[in-house]
């Protein structure tokens, strides 16, 4: 139910957040927005405000604008007339300001998130920089059933502060005074309270490496939101081209039945949610940033029915001084649209095949 829950809030605030761009974009420039949904699907409920009807639809997982002069109109006669209100009015500068509205959203959102994601776990910083962050200590994450931790009382969240009379060990230090001494001294902070275990090492002989039986994570500078956040907005920029060649590589093997790794469907997506939500918040958020530059970028791909084929047709129109034939252009986004959607349902059929064959 939380993993539901989780990937529903994450996809449907990025989705939403998307839309909000557009309707803003679309009202700074004049063009009236008919609609505005949080969700899709039947309408629970409706509204008026501000000349918009403001809805709330049955799946939250998403949302919509209905912006005038985006389609064809039916004349009197019964035939496709081009539009000539709202967007067909306004010319290629504030056309392409409303279409990139929700990349730019999307993609603003994600550097927020993952600068969020980076004070809440410093450790992400090596992400955002390349640089492993320097460690000022050893904490114990997780502690192996019916180890040797276990029976020496170490518990998850412990801190060590001193191990054979090293204070604040790193990781690889803890590993190796377990794997070369003969005694263990451990001085540990649980919540504020400071506890000594000493034990003669390993507690039972063996020929084998001796193992402690905990995961050990490194305790990491603080990373203040204002010194994150240039470094999440340069990880941005940086990681477009590899989600470029991500998708590119994804579909090609969705189509051909290539194992490819570099897109994950919903069946994937909700598996990515469900790791998150076992560690913590911060996996949760880190997530949620990756996702949102993953729509920025994939919207922005000249596929006709995102926002990049429009801005790409719209260009066209622009550059060849007159438009496509009235209902044209809308055929060619819902060749693309279908095309999307049988990618994913591609995508979605392998993993569910990969899921249930174990």
């Amino acid at each position: 139910m939380l993993t539901a829950l989780t990937f529903a809030l994450i996809l449907t605030s990025a989705v939403v957040v998307h839309e909000l761009a557009h309707f803003a974009n679309a009202r700074s420039v004049g063009v009236p927005v008919r609609a505005f949904s949080i969700g899709i699907g039947p309408v629970l409920a409706r509204w008026r405000w501000r000349d918009t009807e403001w809805r709330i639809s049955l799946l939250p997982l998403g949302g919509y604008v209905d912006l005038p002069g985006m389609g064809a109109k039916v004349g009197e006669d019964g035939e496709l007339e081009h539009p000539d209100e709202g967007m067909a009015t306004k010319g290629w500068a504030a056309k392409m300001w409303v279409l990139i509205g929700g990349v730019i959203a999307n993609y603003l959102l994600g550097i927020v998130l993952l600068a969020w994601a980076v004070t809440l776990q410093p450790g992400y910083r090596e992400l955002t920089t390349g640089v492993a962050p320097e460690a000022d200590g050893s904490t114990i994450s997780v502690v192996t059933e019916d180890s040797a931790a276990e029976r020496l009382g170490i518990q998850p969240g412990d801190r060590i502060l001193v191990l054979n009379g090293i204070p604040d060990p790193v990781p690889a230090q803890v590993v190796d005074q377990v794997q070369t001494s003969d005694r263990l001294v451990l001085t540990i902070d649980r919540g504020g309270q400071e506890l000594v275990i000493e034990t003669a090492w390993p507690i039972e002989p063996t020929d084998e490496t001796p193992l402690l039986g905990v995961q050990i994570a490194p305790i990491v500078p603080a990373v203040p939101f204002l010194q994150a956040l240039p470094e999440a907005a340069a990880f941005g920029v940086r990681v477009i081209p590899d989600m470029v060649r991500g998708f590119v590589s994804g579909f090609g093997a969705a189509i051909t039945g290539r194992e490819n790794a570099d897109v994950a469907g919903p069946v994937g997506m909700v598996g990515l949610v469900n790791q998150a939500t076992r560690v913590g918040l911060a996996p949760v958020v880190l997530l949620a940033a990756v996702i949102n530059f993953s729509l920025a970028v994939f919207n922005l791909l000249p596929i006709p029915g995102l926002d990049g084929g429009r801005m790409l047709l719209t260009s066209v129109v622009a550059l060849r001084g007159r438009p496509f034939r009235p209902g044209q252009e809308e055929q060619l986004h819902f060749l693309g649209i279908m095309a999307v959607l049988a990618l994913i349902v591609l995508i979605t059929f392998r993993e569910l095949s990969a899921l249930f064959s174990g």
